[in-house]
């Protein structure tokens, strides 16, 4: 067994069995506990340790929080067993560096905390842990055993429950089914490098109803995201569900089964200068899933999209037991390279396959300056009769079979859609559409016209643009 040495200004354990002279034999749960009540940081020496069930509680360790850290080197805590690895429940304080977890694909159960609405595991857990930090820590090998059901819980590397508030900054996660996965709490993600997510690479949930979550998910890396089970629930770089004020700013996204990021049900999100590319569906998406789940004032501005199966999505008017997402700016995003993708059935939806349109919006939203380019649709205004108060003012678009769609619905609200230069879309330049997509028939405009008012109650302005 490993063992530990209480030093004048900290705690030094060593994975050598038996330990070298002087140590205490002991577990490194044992030795994290006495460097707590010692009050000390704990440096874990290199080598490779075991880890089942170790609780950081404020009921013992003298409810101390401390540091625990290794200089140098790769220091391995190794998941044998239990119903997780390691958990700090209620502790404040706790800080750890330089350290690898490694839950070696052992199954392990759901945990049971407020407002976890599904079936959910860690390997590391934070249970109401407050100014709790992870630096330069790997998390790897979290993915459901062979003998775990496949409607048992994703297990991720990290999981946060009952308001717990880490910051979780560089990073690495690989081979997980969910790199951090948060319910009902406050993470801050920073340059973090995810690779090889089984389903969700960061994923932030909340309750309806909750208020304000205000995580941060920034500068990270996201890459190869999987999806072994439904049309959007997972396979997405970051996703957010019922979660509002969460920021999605700055980070890398590729190789997404879904989307590069999905935001269901939550208010006043931001998701801005991030960089995607591959993404096989909507690439950042943003929508009411069902009856009462509503989203309202997401802004999606600054973003690069190439390679995806639509790029800009901001539906559900609750016309079909769904929610509603209204409110949205759409502006300064680069969008290029759309194609049909074929998705296939799970979970009882599909299969369908991607409309490669740039921007669909249904309520109440201003899409302006974006670019599109390499798309069969350029932007798409209006969805049936979900169509209401839709401004879309300067963008370019180029190389799009159809240029700007609105919906031909009766119901259809007022739009304005003005001031765009449409380049290599011919008589389609502005048409409307009968249809959710872009299937005839389509009912073309002149779209170089000074100034024209149409719909059914000339709701509809269509004015300054240019195309050729």
């Amino acid at each position: 067994m490993p063992g530990y040495r209480v030093f004048d200004d900290l705690v030094i354990a060593d994975p050598t069995t038996p330990p070298p002279a002087g140590f205490t034999s002991a577990s490194i749960g044992d030795a994290i506990e006495a460097a707590r009540i010692a009050g000390k940081p704990l440096q874990v020496r290199p080598g490779s340790y075991s880890l089942s069930n170790i609780d950081i509680l404020t009921t013992n360790g003298a409810g101390r929080g401390i540091e625990v850290f290794c200089l140098a080197g790769v220091a391995i805590l190794a998941l044998t067993g239990g119903s997780y690895g390691l958990r700090i429940a209620g502790q404040s304080g706790m800080s750890f560096r330089n350290l690898t977890f490694d839950g070696q694909n052992i199954a392990l159960p759901a945990y049971s905390a407020p407002n976890v609405i599904t079936a959910a595991a860690g390997l590391v857990i934070l249970d109401n842990a407050k100014d709790t930090t992870f630096r330069n820590c790997s998390f790897r090998n979290t993915v459901k055993a062979a003998s775990e059901p496949t409607t048992g819980a994703y297990k991720a590397g990290l999981l946060c429950v009952n308001d717990s508030q880490p910051t979780i900054a560089e990073c690495a996660f690989n081979n997980v089914d969910i790199a951090i996965w948060a319910f009902s709490s406050e993470i801050i993600a920073d340059s973090c490098k995810v690779t090889g997510a089984k389903n969700n690479g960061i994923a932030v949930w909340g309750t309806v109803g909750s208020g304000g979550n205000l995580s941060v998910i920034r500068n990270n890396m996201i890459n190869f995201i999987a999806s072994d089970y439904g049309t959007g629930a997972n396979g997405n770089g970051v996703a957010v569900y019922l979660a509002n004020d969460v920021s999605v700013t700055g980070n890398v996204i590729m190789n997404c089964a879904f989307s590069a990021v999905r935001i269901n049900g939550g208010s006043r999100c931001v998701i801005a200068d991030n960089t995607c590319w591959n993404i096989r569906e909507g690439c950042l998406y943003y929508e009411a899933p069902a009856s009462g789940q509503n989203g309202t004032g997401v802004t999606i501005v600054n973003n690069k999209v190439d390679t995806a199966g639509d790029g800009v999505y901001v539906t559900n008017s609750g016309y079909f037991g769904d929610g509603t997402a209204r409110r949205a700016v759409i502006q300064g995003n680069q969008i290029s390279n759309l194609s049909s993708n074929a998705i296939p059935a799970s979970g009882g939806i599909g299969p369908y396959s991607t409309m490669a349109i740039g921007v669909t919006v249904e309520q109440d939203c201003v899409v302006s300056g974006n670019i599109v380019e390499n798309a069969l649709g350029g932007i798409k205004l209006g969805v049936a009769q979900g169509a209401r108060d839709l401004v879309c003012d300067g963008n370019l678009l180029r190389q799009c079979s159809v240029g700007i769609a609105f919906s031909a619905n009766a119901a259809a609200g007022k739009m304005v859609i003005a001031n765009n230069v449409i380049s290599g879309s011919g008589s389609n330049a502005i048409v409307s559409a009968t249809t959710i997509g872009l299937a005839p028939p389509l009912v073309s405009y002149n779209a170089n016209l000074l100034s024209q008012a149409v719909g059914a109650g000339s709701q509809i302005l269509i004015a300054h643009n240019r195309a050729s």
